[in-house]
């Protein structure tokens, strides 16, 4: 079972891999300075405008995004580039016919951008492999490896839901889609959570600075990789501190503590201090200070994209918290399965475990209110509020509750968040409040849609993503059949499990389209999660259920004929 165990994780990053996203400004960003760093500088501006995401100080362009795992993919871009990888993406792109973007000057939010050439549209095209190529070392192991973390803690917590734990996170919130697109959020919430989970290793044994460093060093190397992690590294300072064994000794044992941590940040730190000090002559200027608002016809018309408030984030909004949580695009409504996992985390503080739910919640609430008094909740075209995702691994480990008291429950909203979450990794996640209607129509596979099966000749459409949704449904077998549910299928659990479901309806249905995201695109005109992805989201978790009852049915019925045996 250990091993179906790992086989099932292991499956989900397979699916993962299989995935080639087409890359947008981020991506690029990211890129842009990967390819810079290789050639010995920080400065992108041969190619800055294959990125908006860019900042303009000093008379050049930079990447706007923290430096850490654009460092960190240094080394695979240098292999890749020496045994000419860009060869096989360029043949890659060859076979792309979707016409190129047009040169002609667009409008957005922000203003009038400038137009994107031919050839700099071509060369974003050419770079998809390679950017798909630099995701697996960036993206796809980075969420493996937070997926056996989170397995490991689950498992201490309420022996047996370790696996289930696991694979919700891994299938049923927002990771799987980032774990296919050149984001940092992956790799920043994988090295918070490190810290945390060095942490909790902490609080198990017996006091050691050494533990407290080493998390103090993980939690500022996250930052290294997204800035924002700065927010939820400072909760987990007070948690570092707060030992209770700590508390009864004295000041003094909490200020050793509270060194331990915050020298460990500090060392983690430096490189962005470093590049801070290489780049802009100044380890206090940051990559934000210049971020680019209109490109114009300069590529930097306007700046200060970021400057109000602090970084962009102001007072939080009541419209911004509802948007993030129950628009079409919502936390709740894509992922109902977090909601659980909240109870969850309010059941580990009844059950004794209260210093880890209040960090847990800490680092939950100070993110909602981070994200509800940013200018730009969702950040822009993403399959949810995407600086989200640091929490989700914190919000996982209430899971393990939620399996232990309405395992029926669970395993529904989790089958419907990973059916949502699954069609939107294959058909191109990134989208807008006018196009979520996309994660439906594009279900079968379309020309802009492409795989590891696409890029050995496979052609476009269903022959090439229908492999895929089977690599993610063997995870899932995988999972039910490794793991068992100690209560599942009473009545009590399957009533729940029924209301739970039809709540979840009614919130996609009905409840989300009326929201809409006013505070993105006040006065347009509300478009829901496509009905029937909906519709096909709850079949499938009834048949997970109905599955999950005749294994547990079977199991049960072998275990009688055992013990009654000779």
């Amino acid at each position: 079972m250990r091993r179906l165990s790992a086989a099932a994780l292991i499956t989900i990053a397979l699916g993962s891999a299989m995935v080639i996203q087409y890359p947008h400004w981020a991506q690029t960003s990211y890129f842009l300075l990967t390819k810079a760093l290789s050639n010995g500088t920080t400065q992108i501006d041969a190619d800055h405008w294959q990125t908006g995401d860019k900042s303009y100080i000093g008379g050049h362009f930079y990447s706007v995004k923290a430096p850490g795992m654009s460092a960190f993919l240094v080394p695979p871009y240098v292999a890749l580039h020496a045994v000419n990888f860009e060869k096989a993406s360029r043949s890659f792109a060859s076979k792309d016919r979707r016409p190129l973007a047009s040169s002609k000057p667009k409008k957005s939010g922000n203003g009038p951008t400038a137009p994107r050439t031919k050839a700099v549209s071509q060369q974003i095209k050419n770079d998809r492999l390679l950017i798909w190529a630099l995701g697996l070392f960036g993206c796809v192991l980075p969420a493996l490896l937070l997926l056996f973390m989170v397995r490991a803690d689950a498992e201490r917590l309420v022996p047996g839901t370790g696996l289930p734990t696991a694979l919700a996170l891994g299938l049923g919130t927002m990771l799987l889609p980032f774990s296919t697109q050149l984001f940092g959020h992956v790799m920043g919430a994988f090295l918070l959570y490190g810290g945390f989970h060095l942490l909790l290793r902490e609080r198990r044994g017996p006091p050691s600075l050494l533990l407290l460093l080493l998390a103090g060093l993980t939690v500022g190397f996250s930052v290294v990789a997204e800035y924002p992690l700065a927010f939820g590294g400072a909760v987990l300072g007070l948690y570092a501190m707060l030992r209770n064994e700590a508390i009864t000794a004295g000041p003094i044992a909490v200020i050793r503590r509270a060194l331990a941590y915050g020298g460990g940040v500090i060392m983690g730190l430096v490189p962005v201090a470093v590049y801070n000090q290489i780049s802009f002559g100044s380890v206090s200027t940051m990559s934000y200070n210049g971020a680019v608002a209109v490109e114009g016809k300069s590529g930097h018309l306007k700046l200060g994209l970021n400057d109000s408030g602090f970084f962009g984030i102001g007072v939080p909004r009541p419209i911004a918290f509802i948007d993030i949580l129950l628009s079409p695009r919502g936390l709740l409504s894509i992922t109902p399965v977090c909601l659980l996992a909240f109870l969850g985390v309010l059941w580990m503080r009844r059950d004794g475990l209260k210093a880890e739910a209040l960090a847990i919640l800490g680092v939950i609430a100070i993110y909602i209110v981070y994200v509800s008094g940013y200018w730009l909740p969702f950040g822009g075209e993403s399959p949810g509020p995407r600086f989200l995702v640091a929490i989700l691994p914190f919000l996982a480990l209430g899971l393990p509750y939620a399996w232990r008291r309405i395992p029926a429950a669970t395993l529904v909203l989790a089958a419907v968040s990973g059916t949502v979450m699954i069609v939107a990794t294959v058909v191109g996640p990134l989208v807008s409040p006018h196009n979520i209607v996309n994660w439906w129509i594009r279900i079968g596979g379309d020309a802009g849609i492409a795989t590891v099966f696409t890029a050995v000749g496979v052609p476009t459409g269903v022959r090439s993503t229908v492999p895929v949704y089977l690599i993610f449904a063997v995870s899932g077998l995988l999972g039910l059949y490794a793991t068992r549910l100690p209560g599942l299928g009473s009545a009590k659990d399957l009533r729940i499990a029924g209301c739970a479901l039809l709540a979840w309806l009614l919130l996609a249905l009905v409840i989300s389209p009326a929201i809409g995201e006013k505070k993105i695109v006040p006065g347009l005109p509300a478009q829901g999660m496509p009905w029937q992805l909906v519709l096909l989201a709850g079949c499938v978790s009834l048949v997970v259920l109905g599955l999950t009852l005749v294994r547990a049915k079977s199991v049960s019925a072998g275990s009688a004929t055992a013990e009654a045996g000779p």
